[in-house]
Protein backbone atom coordinates (compact mmCIF):
# COMPACT_ATOMS: atom_id res chain seq x y z
CA UNK A 1 0.00 0.00 0.00
CA UNK A 2 1.41 3.41 -1.25
CA UNK A 3 -0.12 6.25 0.77
CA UNK A 4 -0.91 9.34 -1.56
CA UNK A 5 -0.19 12.02 1.17
CA UNK A 6 1.72 12.72 3.88
CA UNK A 7 -0.53 12.34 7.12
CA UNK A 8 -0.46 15.33 9.63
CA UNK A 9 -2.71 14.13 12.66
CA UNK A 10 -4.21 17.52 13.96
CA UNK A 11 -2.98 16.41 17.68
CA UNK A 12 -0.94 13.70 20.11
CA UNK A 13 -3.91 11.13 20.66
CA UNK A 14 -2.37 10.13 23.88
CA UNK A 15 -2.88 11.90 26.80
CA UNK A 16 -1.06 10.86 30.08
CA UNK A 17 -2.60 10.61 33.38
CA UNK A 18 -2.28 14.11 35.31
CA UNK A 19 -0.76 12.40 38.04
CA UNK A 20 2.27 10.99 36.35
CA UNK A 21 2.89 14.01 34.86
CA UNK A 22 2.68 16.66 37.62
CA UNK A 23 6.08 17.70 39.92
CA UNK A 24 7.08 15.77 42.05
CA UNK A 25 5.75 16.65 45.74
CA UNK A 26 8.09 19.20 48.00
CA UNK A 27 8.33 17.44 51.10
CA UNK A 28 7.22 19.73 53.67
CA UNK A 29 10.13 20.67 55.89
CA UNK A 30 8.39 21.64 59.22
CA UNK A 31 11.71 23.39 60.91
CA UNK A 32 11.75 25.46 58.25
CA UNK A 33 8.06 26.35 57.93
CA UNK A 34 8.37 27.22 61.42
CA UNK A 35 11.02 29.05 61.54
CA UNK A 36 9.78 31.24 58.94
CA UNK A 37 6.45 31.52 61.41
CA UNK A 38 8.98 32.79 64.16
CA UNK A 39 10.30 35.42 62.15
CA UNK A 40 7.08 36.72 61.41
CA UNK A 41 5.99 36.12 64.50
CA UNK A 42 8.65 37.96 66.55
CA UNK A 43 8.38 40.95 63.97
CA UNK A 44 5.01 41.54 64.66
CA UNK A 45 5.06 41.14 68.29
CA UNK A 46 7.88 42.95 68.92
CA UNK A 47 5.81 46.13 67.64
CA UNK A 48 3.07 45.32 69.66
CA UNK A 49 4.74 44.91 73.29
CA UNK A 50 4.13 48.85 72.95
CA UNK A 51 0.54 48.92 73.55
CA UNK A 52 1.47 47.28 77.10
CA UNK A 53 4.80 49.01 78.47
CA UNK A 54 4.03 52.73 76.35
CA UNK A 55 7.77 53.95 75.67
CA UNK A 56 9.38 50.90 76.62
CA UNK A 57 12.20 48.96 74.39
CA UNK A 58 11.33 46.40 73.26
CA UNK A 59 13.61 43.66 71.27
CA UNK A 60 12.15 40.56 70.05
CA UNK A 61 13.78 37.53 67.58
CA UNK A 62 12.86 34.39 66.84
CA UNK A 63 15.12 31.59 68.01
CA UNK A 64 15.46 28.02 66.21
CA UNK A 65 12.83 25.60 66.58
CA UNK A 66 13.67 22.20 68.14
CA UNK A 67 12.21 18.98 68.16
CA UNK A 68 11.82 16.93 71.50
CA UNK A 69 11.45 13.32 71.93
CA UNK A 70 8.56 12.39 74.12
CA UNK A 71 8.92 13.42 78.21
CA UNK A 72 12.47 15.68 77.45
CA UNK A 73 12.00 18.53 79.11
CA UNK A 74 10.65 22.40 77.26
CA UNK A 75 13.07 24.32 79.46
CA UNK A 76 16.29 23.19 80.82
CA UNK A 77 15.96 25.82 83.84
CA UNK A 78 11.96 24.65 84.43
CA UNK A 79 11.35 28.46 85.13
CA UNK A 80 7.68 28.85 86.76
CA UNK A 81 5.63 30.22 83.49
CA UNK A 82 2.11 31.29 82.41
CA UNK A 83 0.77 28.58 79.73
CA UNK A 84 -1.94 29.19 77.32
CA UNK A 85 -3.34 26.29 75.55
CA UNK A 86 -4.30 27.30 72.01
CA UNK A 87 -6.66 26.83 69.27
CA UNK A 88 -5.67 28.11 66.00
CA UNK A 89 -7.27 27.98 62.73
CA UNK A 90 -10.71 26.12 61.23
CA UNK A 91 -9.07 22.79 62.43
CA UNK A 92 -8.06 24.10 65.80
CA UNK A 93 -4.94 22.97 65.85
CA UNK A 94 -3.34 22.73 69.25
CA UNK A 95 -0.37 24.62 70.89
CA UNK A 96 0.83 25.92 73.78
CA UNK A 97 2.47 29.43 74.53
CA UNK A 98 4.09 29.70 78.04
CA UNK A 99 5.53 32.96 79.23
CA UNK A 100 7.80 33.09 82.40
CA UNK A 101 5.87 34.78 85.18
CA UNK A 102 8.92 36.69 86.25
CA UNK A 103 8.16 37.99 82.83
CA UNK A 104 4.08 38.61 83.46
CA UNK A 105 5.33 40.87 86.86
CA UNK A 106 8.42 42.76 84.88
CA UNK A 107 5.10 43.54 82.41
CA UNK A 108 3.79 45.33 85.40
CA UNK A 109 6.85 47.27 86.64
CA UNK A 110 7.02 48.66 83.60
CA UNK A 111 3.55 49.64 82.80
CA UNK A 112 3.28 51.11 86.31
CA UNK A 113 6.66 53.21 85.46
CA UNK A 114 9.47 50.76 86.76
CA UNK A 115 12.40 49.42 85.01
CA UNK A 116 11.36 45.68 85.21
CA UNK A 117 14.31 44.40 86.90
CA UNK A 118 14.23 42.18 89.79
CA UNK A 119 10.88 40.98 89.58
CA UNK A 120 10.16 37.60 91.16
CA UNK A 121 7.59 35.44 92.48
CA UNK A 122 6.88 35.66 96.08
CA UNK A 123 3.98 32.92 96.06
CA UNK A 124 3.14 30.60 93.20
CA UNK A 125 0.06 32.10 92.12
CA UNK A 126 -0.23 35.32 90.08
CA UNK A 127 -1.26 38.72 91.98
CA UNK A 128 -4.49 40.60 90.55
CA UNK A 129 -2.24 42.73 88.51
CA UNK A 130 -0.11 40.23 87.20
CA UNK A 131 -3.47 38.01 85.99
CA UNK A 132 -4.88 41.68 84.33
CA UNK A 133 -1.90 41.69 82.33
CA UNK A 134 -1.18 38.94 81.27
CA UNK A 135 -4.52 38.55 80.27
CA UNK A 136 -3.62 41.46 77.69
CA UNK A 137 -0.89 39.72 77.15
CA UNK A 138 -2.84 36.93 75.58
CA UNK A 139 -5.26 39.89 73.16
CA UNK A 140 -2.27 40.64 72.08
CA UNK A 141 -0.70 37.41 71.38
CA UNK A 142 -3.89 36.17 69.73
CA UNK A 143 -3.75 38.52 66.86
CA UNK A 144 -0.52 38.40 66.16
CA UNK A 145 -0.80 34.47 66.05
CA UNK A 146 -3.65 34.90 63.61
CA UNK A 147 -1.60 37.91 61.19
CA UNK A 148 1.15 35.52 61.25
CA UNK A 149 -0.66 32.38 60.35
CA UNK A 150 -2.47 34.49 58.01
CA UNK A 151 -6.06 33.77 59.19
CA UNK A 152 -9.07 36.37 58.59
CA UNK A 153 -11.52 34.77 61.09
CA UNK A 154 -12.65 36.75 64.25
CA UNK A 155 -12.33 33.36 65.62
CA UNK A 156 -9.08 31.96 64.07
CA UNK A 157 -7.40 32.23 67.80
CA UNK A 158 -9.10 30.65 70.95
CA UNK A 159 -7.19 30.84 74.05
CA UNK A 160 -9.20 27.34 75.92
CA UNK A 161 -7.31 27.51 79.39
CA UNK A 162 -4.32 28.44 81.37
CA UNK A 163 -2.16 26.99 83.47
CA UNK A 164 0.59 28.40 86.14
CA UNK A 165 3.36 27.47 87.95
CA UNK A 166 6.32 24.85 87.09
CA UNK A 167 4.39 22.04 85.99
CA UNK A 168 2.95 24.30 83.20
CA UNK A 169 6.40 23.92 81.86
CA UNK A 170 5.98 20.64 80.34
CA UNK A 171 3.11 20.81 77.99
CA UNK A 172 2.61 17.74 75.84
CA UNK A 173 5.38 16.09 78.00
CA UNK A 174 4.21 12.62 76.69
CA UNK A 175 4.86 13.14 73.04
CA UNK A 176 7.30 14.41 70.13
CA UNK A 177 6.86 17.52 70.02
CA UNK A 178 8.58 20.85 68.27
CA UNK A 179 9.09 24.02 70.33
CA UNK A 180 10.00 27.49 69.09
CA UNK A 181 11.48 30.24 71.61
CA UNK A 182 10.92 33.79 71.23
CA UNK A 183 13.48 35.70 72.45
CA UNK A 184 12.10 39.06 74.44
CA UNK A 185 14.04 41.64 75.54
CA UNK A 186 11.99 44.22 77.09
CA UNK A 187 13.26 47.79 78.76
CA UNK A 188 15.87 46.68 81.54
CA UNK A 189 14.31 43.61 82.24
CA UNK A 190 15.91 40.03 82.26
CA UNK A 191 15.62 38.21 78.71
CA UNK A 192 13.27 35.79 78.61
CA UNK A 193 11.95 33.16 76.43
CA UNK A 194 8.59 32.89 75.49
CA UNK A 195 8.08 29.32 74.19
CA UNK A 196 5.67 27.76 71.65
CA UNK A 197 5.35 24.39 71.60
CA UNK A 198 3.58 22.16 69.27
CA UNK A 199 2.55 18.16 69.09
CA UNK A 200 3.36 17.09 65.81
CA UNK A 201 0.42 16.47 64.01
CA UNK A 202 -0.02 20.37 64.78
CA UNK A 203 2.60 21.67 62.13
CA UNK A 204 1.21 19.86 59.33
CA UNK A 205 -2.34 21.46 59.89
CA UNK A 206 -0.93 24.62 60.13
CA UNK A 207 1.57 25.14 57.35
CA UNK A 208 -0.17 22.25 54.54
CA UNK A 209 -2.01 25.19 53.09
CA UNK A 210 0.49 27.41 53.09
CA UNK A 211 2.59 25.10 51.33
CA UNK A 212 0.71 24.23 48.70
CA UNK A 213 -0.28 27.25 47.85
CA UNK A 214 3.42 28.21 47.81
CA UNK A 215 4.40 24.96 45.95
CA UNK A 216 1.33 25.67 43.67
CA UNK A 217 3.46 27.99 40.84
CA UNK A 218 6.48 26.06 41.11
CA UNK A 219 4.56 22.62 40.34
CA UNK A 220 2.69 23.82 37.66
CA UNK A 221 5.33 25.42 35.53
CA UNK A 222 7.18 21.75 36.21
CA UNK A 223 4.41 19.44 35.03
CA UNK A 224 4.25 21.17 31.91
CA UNK A 225 8.18 21.12 31.30
CA UNK A 226 7.31 17.34 31.86
CA UNK A 227 4.24 16.79 30.15
CA UNK A 228 5.72 15.97 26.50
CA UNK A 229 5.04 12.57 25.81
CA UNK A 230 7.77 12.61 22.98
CA UNK A 231 10.46 13.28 26.07
CA UNK A 232 12.15 11.05 28.74
CA UNK A 233 10.66 9.60 31.16
CA UNK A 234 7.61 8.52 28.64
CA UNK A 235 9.44 8.75 25.47
CA UNK A 236 10.78 5.21 26.15
CA UNK A 237 7.83 3.14 27.48
CA UNK A 238 7.14 0.37 24.99
CA UNK A 239 3.18 0.87 24.66
CA UNK A 240 1.33 -2.26 22.93
CA UNK A 241 -1.26 -2.03 20.59
CA UNK A 242 -3.62 -3.83 19.03
CA UNK A 243 -5.91 -3.51 15.77
CA UNK A 244 -9.02 -5.57 15.62
CA UNK A 245 -9.77 -6.84 12.09
CA UNK A 246 -12.67 -9.01 12.55
CA UNK A 247 -15.31 -8.34 15.62
CA UNK A 248 -17.97 -11.12 14.74
CA UNK A 249 -20.82 -12.99 16.78
CA UNK A 250 -21.75 -15.98 16.43
CA UNK A 251 -24.55 -18.81 17.97
CA UNK A 252 -23.61 -21.38 20.45
CA UNK A 253 -24.68 -24.38 18.24
CA UNK A 254 -21.78 -23.01 15.24
CA UNK A 255 -18.91 -22.87 17.90
CA UNK A 256 -19.81 -26.38 19.23
CA UNK A 257 -19.46 -27.99 15.16
CA UNK A 258 -16.26 -26.21 14.55
CA UNK A 259 -13.84 -28.56 13.20
CA UNK A 260 -9.99 -28.12 12.10
CA UNK A 261 -10.28 -27.26 8.20
CA UNK A 262 -13.96 -25.57 8.83
CA UNK A 263 -14.04 -22.44 7.28
CA UNK A 264 -15.94 -19.03 8.78
CA UNK A 265 -16.49 -16.20 5.91
CA UNK A 266 -15.92 -12.80 7.58
CA UNK A 267 -15.51 -9.34 6.23
CA UNK A 268 -12.78 -6.80 7.54
CA UNK A 269 -14.44 -3.51 8.53
CA UNK A 270 -12.99 -0.97 6.20
CA UNK A 271 -12.26 0.96 9.43
CA UNK A 272 -10.08 -0.92 10.86
CA UNK A 273 -9.75 0.43 14.98
CA UNK A 274 -6.63 0.19 16.90
CA UNK A 275 -6.02 0.07 20.58
CA UNK A 276 -3.57 0.98 23.31
CA UNK A 277 -4.93 -1.35 26.10
CA UNK A 278 -9.38 -0.33 25.87
CA UNK A 279 -8.81 2.59 24.33
CA UNK A 280 -9.11 3.76 20.88
CA UNK A 281 -6.65 5.51 19.36
CA UNK A 282 -6.93 5.55 16.09
CA UNK A 283 -9.16 3.78 12.71
CA UNK A 284 -7.28 2.67 9.72
CA UNK A 285 -8.05 0.53 6.57
CA UNK A 286 -5.66 -2.21 6.45
CA UNK A 287 -3.19 -3.39 3.08
CA UNK A 288 0.48 -4.27 2.68
CA UNK A 289 3.71 -2.42 2.50
CA UNK A 290 6.80 -4.39 1.71
CA UNK A 291 5.03 -7.79 1.19
CA UNK A 292 3.75 -7.61 4.82
CA UNK A 293 0.13 -6.33 6.39
CA UNK A 294 -0.07 -3.02 7.45
CA UNK A 295 -2.66 -0.41 8.42
CA UNK A 296 -2.99 2.57 7.15
CA UNK A 297 -4.31 5.36 9.98
CA UNK A 298 -7.29 7.48 8.58
CA UNK A 299 -8.55 9.18 11.55
CA UNK A 300 -6.89 9.79 15.04
CA UNK A 301 -9.63 9.70 17.87
CA UNK A 302 -9.56 12.09 20.50
CA UNK A 303 -10.31 11.38 24.29
CA UNK A 304 -13.20 12.87 24.09
CA UNK A 305 -15.19 10.20 21.50
CA UNK A 306 -14.74 7.36 23.35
Amino acid sequence: MRPEGTFIPERLAAQHCADLLRAPRQAVNPLAELALFGERLAELLGGRLGQLCPGAKAIVQAGEPAELQPNAANDRRAEPVVSSVIAAGPKEAMMISSLPQAMVLSLVDIALGGTGRDCAMSSPKLPMSGQLMFNRFEKILGDVLAEALELSDEDAIKFRNQAVGSSASQPFAGCKRTVLPIRIALAEAEPCELVFTFPGATIAALFANRSKAGNAAGSTSAATAQAIPTAEPFAGIPLPLRAILVDMAVPVSMLARLKPGMTIPVTVARSVPLLAGDQTIAHGTVGAVDDCNALQLTRLTSIKEN
